[in-house]
């Protein structure tokens, strides 16, 4: 007998449902998404390689106490999350004397920041470096921040929101000691928390899953966020597909950072907001469990619902494995 995984709903912000209710239908033809590379990949504009450089320069003059002691540990994923990018509104950044508060507000006490005079703020946890937040006075180059919120369903118009961006802050994550790919993805949310607010954010550009979300979603998502409760949608990208009349599937991109494979549904006829939850939620249970359902199993969100998940080549990709969703009829 096959295993199976029974997935418990788990509940979305009032708001976001009704937003996610108002988009039922707006889902957009099976295409291959622009090839992105992954932030870990994506190169710096000039200005942003000299700034990048003197973080780790710097940090390799003030280690965290974890590393000193040599209990730094490798990553568990060859993409895991060490940055993503705030588009910010303003080109120059707001005042930045309460950088402590609004750090100590997101991480809580015993965190403070540092300012430097070129707007770098250093967040710190004691002595201990926890991350960057490097301003950069010029749009994300080449439209790459637009391109990433084009067909999100989460942001119906983020393209020309996102086009709105005069700058932005490049969020860097350091000291990861022994912190897991989920760990570390939340830091990164944390620091993306306080660079939003004291940069004017409007959006947030997560480039390991290829999507920008605006301000007020990741806000919402990642408020209240712990190992319990992750904030998967601002993680991932979740791409609706019409593969025909009465029917929709869906694609994720962003699992690799946590060392898994993507979702993906060919087609089936759940509404827009059923589909994204079931998806939603297996890939929070995936997050949190690790790979464990295998090729065969069966998933549902109570004990009678059995629906088969298979290994298979990508609809995007061909040539990439994803779990595959196989709804009946």
């Amino acid at each position: 007998m096959a295993a199976r995984a029974v997935l418990c709903h788990r509940a979305r912000p009032p708001d976001f449902l009704l937003a996610l209710t108002a988009m039922v239908g707006k889902v957009f033809p099976v295409q291959q998404l622009p090839r992105f590379r992954s932030q870990s990949e994506r190169p710096f504009a000039p200005q942003e390689r000299q700034t990048a450089m003197g973080l780790f320069d710097f940090f390799r003059k003030k280690p965290s106490s974890t590393a000193a002691n040599g209990n730094e540990a490798e990553p568990k994923s060859d993409q895991i999350t060490r940055h993503c990018f705030v588009l910010c509104r303003g080109v120059g950044p707001d005042d930045l004397s309460r950088a402590s508060d609004v750090v100590t507000q997101v991480f809580g006490r015993g965190y403070s920041a540092e300012v430097s005079e070129e707007h770098m703020v250093t967040v710190q946890h004691g002595d201990d470096v926890v991350g960057f937040l490097a301003h950069m006075p010029a749009p994300i180059p080449g439209q790459e921040a637009e391109a990433n919120a084009d067909g999100n369903i989460l942001w119906p118009n983020g393209k020309e929101a996102a086009a709105g961006h005069r700058s932005h802050v490049i969020v860097t994550k350091v000291g990861a000691g022994e912190q897991t790919p989920v760990q570390s993805a939340l830091a990164v949310s944390r620091l993306a928390l306080a660079a939003l607010k004291l940069f004017d954010g409007l959006g947030v550009y997560w480039g390991n899953a290829h999507v920008c979300n605006s301000r007020e979603l990741f806000e919402e998502f990642c408020g209240n966020m712990s190992e319990d409760s992750l904030p998967v949608p601002m993680w991932l990208r979740f791409q609706f597909v019409r593969p025909a009349n009465g029917e929709v599937g869906l694609y994720t991109l962003g699992m690799s950072q946590f060392g898994l494979m993507d979702i993906e549904v060919d087609r089936c006829r759940r509404d827009v907001q059923d589909l994204f939850e079931f998806v939603s939620n297996i890939a929070h249970y995936l997050i949190q469990q690790g790979p464990v359902i295998a090729d065969g199993n069966t998933v549902g969100g109570s004990a009678d619902e059995r629906i088969q998940v298979r290994h298979r080549p990508s609809m995007v990709e061909p040539q990439r494995r994803v779990y595959k969703i196989v709804f009946e009829g």
